[in-house]
């Protein structure tokens, strides 16, 4: 039997497609000083919590959860920043440290969301409203330098992943910049990503290495960031004996350690490897062949 693995630039061109029919989809419709990003996400979570969620994992999804970070009922604000708690659903501006109350019936699962930050409430995501259309994404830089959030997924080794996100600076002063870091829990690497949409500002579509910037014409803080989203897209082969994977995104570089980096619609596919025994029989190890 031979096994057949497709060549770089098939995978090249069926990331569109692959995405598009998403088997994985998002949950709803979708410093100073800079980092090393090739090493693990900095400011690791406690190996308490990796270990709370490792000894989880059957428990943990197939899928991408949320990738548009909205959430039903959620009481967010026009023209507003909030802090959510993952594990508790308390929620408050980013202008107080105190919650300002705690959202209906929360589900930490359908959220999805958690993050690296240790300083003051471990673990808090920062999510804004700055936009003329009300559209909902997250703010990498929170209350500390260098962190990530992330999502924990179960995977099957030789499968394809394959994601796309958005991504632009907080605004024109400061070119903010993130990795994408894939791996087992507390091993992850920043990944190799492609630009496939540009906002007018200069940027041309193509590789960009692992560190992903965007630039932004927003004036102001608060300045309207729906025409200033760039695209970006890449892939992660599951290696061999990791049925855990941790997805995450990095504030590299922002405008301060507190500020930078806005992310939003980010979609995660898979390409399933297939097999053939030369007769013309083709097999395959998607989900479904295995029930």
């Amino acid at each position: 039997m031979r096994t057949i693995t497709p060549p770089r630039k098939a995978c090249d061109r069926l990331t569109a497609a692959i995405i598009g029919l998403a088997m994985l989809a998002p949950l709803a419709a979708c410093s100073t000083g800079t980092p090393d990003p090739r090493a693990a996400l900095s400011s690791p979570a406690p190996a308490s919590a990796v270990g709370a969620r490792m000894a989880a994992d059957a428990d943990l999804p197939e899928y991408l959860v949320n990738g548009d970070f909205s959430y039903p009922g959620a009481p967010w604000g026009r023209n507003m920043a909030w802090n959510v708690w993952p594990d508790t659903g308390q929620y408050a501006t980013v202008d107080t440290s105190s919650p300002a109350g705690r959202i209906d019936g929360w589900d930490a699962k359908r959220f999805g969301w958690t993050s690296t930050q240790t300083v003051g409430h471990a673990g808090v995501v920062e999510l804004q409203n700055h936009s003329a259309s009300g559209n909902i994404y997250a703010e990498l830089a929170a209350y500390e330098p260098n962190t990530s959030i992330y999502q924990d997924i179960r995977t099957t080794p030789g499968t394809m992943l394959v994601w796309r996100l958005r991504h632009t600076s907080l605004n024109k002063d400061y070119l903010d910049r993130m990795s994408v870091m894939i791996g087992a829990p507390g091993h992850e690497t920043a990944q190799q990503a492609t630009r496939v949409s540009v906002n007018g500002l200069g940027d041309r579509t193509g590789p960009v290495g692992t560190v992903i910037a965007t630039p932004s014409g927003v004036d102001t803080y608060d300045g309207d960031t729906d025409p200033w989203w760039e695209t970006y897209t890449g892939e992660y082969l599951v290696p061999a004996g990791q049925t855990v994977t941790r997805l995450g995104f990095l504030n590299v570089d922002s405008r301060s350690g507190t500020q930078g980096n806005l992310l939003d619609d980010i979609v995660l596919g898979r390409l399933y490897p297939l097999h053939y025994d030369g007769n013309g029989n083709t097999r395959g190890s998607t989900p479904e062949q295995k029930q």
